[in-house]
């Protein structure tokens, strides 16, 4: 590396092929922030990337995995509000269009302008540190539990399970798994008292 601050990421290269890379730090661009990673969970998913499973439409190597994420915005690119610096953060995974039909229903994870996710296809997490287009950010309060705060994306799509499973007092649930995301299901389902 010549010249200019350097970031440590994992870089899955192929599957079955990983390794710690140095790299240039990232620069915002336009709408981008660059965010500085306090803690990334590691997701079956990322396994699947490691290990070749995921679909190849859903995977682009060489990959930095890294969808369960949170941290804090260190620098804002051209057009993006300077004032998000300093504020610790999430920010959605699928990189939608925020236009079609799909997305406008608020279903960003069928966008109709084509797939494109953090840590599957745009590089993740596993880094020091990772650009996200600002309008995909959720930020947090200060002082929040940044490590808590990564479970906020397998929180999220189990909270839209249980929603959309429509879950009624006195029903009785099984929940199989003693995962993250199993875990997290008994919480929301004791939440709606089934």
């Amino acid at each position: 590396m010549t010249g200019g601050p350097t970031d440590r990421a994992v870089l899955v290269e192929r599957p079955g092929a990983h390794r710690l890379v140095t790299r240039p730090r990232p620069e915002p661009g336009p709408g981008e922030v660059l965010v500085r990673v306090a803690a990334a969970g590691i997701c079956l998913s990322d396994r699947e990337v490691y290990e070749g499973r995921r679909a190849p439409g859903y995977v682009r190597y060489p990959v930095v995995p890294g969808h369960e994420w949170s941290g804090t915005v260190e620098a804002v690119g051209p057009g993006v509000d300077p004032g998000l610096a300093g504020r610790p953060c999430v920010a959605e995974g699928f990189r939608s269009c925020g236009t079609c039909e799909r997305c406008r229903y608020g279903e960003t994870s069928l966008c109709t302008a084509g797939y494109a996710e953090t840590g599957f296809t745009e590089p993740g997490a596993f880094a020091d540190r990772l650009l996200v287009p600002a309008r995909l950010l959720h930020l947090l309060p200060y002082g929040s539990d940044l490590r808590a705060a990564a479970l906020l994306e397998p929180a999220a799509v189990v909270a839209a399970a249980v929603r959309a499973g429509g879950p009624r007092p006195g029903e009785r649930i099984a929940v199989v798994g003693a995962g993250t995301l199993g875990l997290l299901a008994t919480r929301w389902l004791a939440a709606h008292s089934p």
